[in-house]
């Protein structure tokens, strides 16, 4: 078997896995398929939002210099025009010094009004109205283009689409939208041991549960999960389904220690595979290596879960975020008080499982205590975890560290609903 080389930094092995891709080409989708895609191209407005200014309240269109000096005590009176405007007409009405008109939220001013007068600041007595209050021009008005103007970038390249990104695209009139291409990652569970969920468990087998993960982690990240199945430790039939899989990049978990069923890197070798790298200096995942070969990329991962879930934060996520053109950061770094002591140990960083909890208004990290031998109950519960440097010192309880939340998961918090104000102490 062809043994690994030496183990390369963290950071180092993240931008070399980056470096092995180029951003993806674009395609238009239906904006109802788009949630949650990738912009491909800047969304530029084509016009001005609002097209015409337009009444932020249920009032009176006037002339502001018809409300001067008008007060509680000494009221200004104006004539009160027909018809009533409300959203959506165009108005053919004009306001003149000393008339107003009867407007709802949304409705375009008329010409010659530059403000609105609440229904709560005037008395209406038939045609005459009696306004109780000054308002300076552009009072209860949204001006034209107050939201955008034409020819201003709505949403960036390299954005997500959440809900009010697509929205905003609505508000332009896009019914299709630029999205870049998904990215395709097969998934093949290597092992003797593996099988496939849904079918009855033999006995020394277990079901292929870190393949699952990926999968979910993938969808996440907006790729396309195409599983291949399980494979046992077989070299010939390792390199027949690796040899043209049906992805841009492959996944197999397993096989990546220095055992004697352990053929991952000999089948690298028979199909000419070219490392980019076959160890990196950190725990758990220290295992992983990266290769290439016709375009397509080959990830061989360690069976453990946690140790996938670390590889695909910390590794996969860099090349998804170069293929997608990222320009804003997938889930970005949380800070949070330490629960209990952790310390550096070992050769490389150590990922520290664990979960993020508010509890009074402060972001607290709570470490499990046996990262080494996570259970599937506590693994089930973790949520975040927290890079250690290697060798380092112990970090005691209540030290702020940067903590990394996982994709997919929810926050805990000891309320049932946190302010906006709490959020701002929790988050830096």
């Amino acid at each position: 078997m062809t043994r690994p080389r030496g183990a390369v930094p963290l950071k180092e092995a993240a931008a070399l896995a980056a470096q092995c891709v180029r951003p993806a080409s674009a395609e238009w989708v239906p904006l109802t398929e788009s949630l949650h895609r990738i912009l491909a191209q800047d969304l530029i407005a084509p016009f001005p939002l609002p097209g015409e200014a337009r009444s932020r309240m249920d009032g009176y269109a006037v002339r502001a210099a018809d409300t001067r000096r008008a007060s509680q005590t000494q009221p200004r009176t104006v004539r009160c025009l027909e018809p009533t405007l409300s959203a959506g007409m165009v108005p053919s009405v004009i306001v003149e010094p000393g008339t107003a008109c009867r407007i709802l939220t949304g409705a375009v001013l008329p010409q010659g009004a530059d403000a609105v007068v609440p229904d709560e600041d005037v008395q209406r007595v038939g045609e005459t109205l009696y306004i109780h209050t000054e308002l300076p021009p552009g009072r209860w008005v949204t001006s034209q283009g107050e939201w955008m103007q034409p020819g201003a970038v709505v949403i960036p390249s390299g954005h997500l689409l959440t809900p009010a990104r697509l929205a905003a695209a609505a508000a332009l009139g896009c019914n299709r939208v630029p999205v870049v291409v998904r990215c395709r990652v097969a998934l093949v569970s290597t092992g003797n041991e593996i099988q496939e969920p849904g079918t009855p468990l033999e006995s020394a087998m277990s079901y292929a549960d870190t393949r699952y993960l990926l999968a979910a982690l993938l969808l996440c990240a907006g790729a396309v999960p195409v599983h291949m199945g399980c494979v046992p430790d077989d070299a010939a039939r390792m390199a027949a389904l690796l040899h043209e899989p049906p992805g841009d990049a492959v996944i197999t978990t397993g096989g990546t220690g220095g055992g004697d069923q352990d053929f991952i890197f000999d089948v690298w070798a028979e199909l000419g595979i070219v490392p980019v790298f076959q160890r990196v200096a950190m725990k758990p995942g220290g295992g992983v290596a990266l290769g290439h070969r016709k375009g397509v990329l080959y990830w061989a991962l360690p069976g453990s879960p946690w140790a996938a879930q670390v590889i695909f934060h910390e590794l996969l996520m860099p090349m998804l975020s170069r293929w997608y053109g990222m320009k804003e950061p997938w889930f970005p770094p949380m800070w949070a008080k330490l629960s209990r002591p952790i310390s550096g140990k070992g050769r490389g960083v150590r990922a520290v499982p664990g979960r993020l909890v508010c509890r009074q208004e402060t972001l607290w990290f709570d470490p499990q205590p046996q990262e080494s031998s996570l259970s599937l109950a506590a693994f089930a519960k973790t949520n975040a975890y927290t890079l250690v440097p290697a060798q380092g010192s112990t970090l005691e309880a209540e030290t702020l560290i940067c903590a990394r939340h996982l994709m997919g998961s929810a926050l805990e918090s000891d309320a049932q609903n946190l302010s906006c104000d709490a959020w701002r102490h929790v988050r830096k």
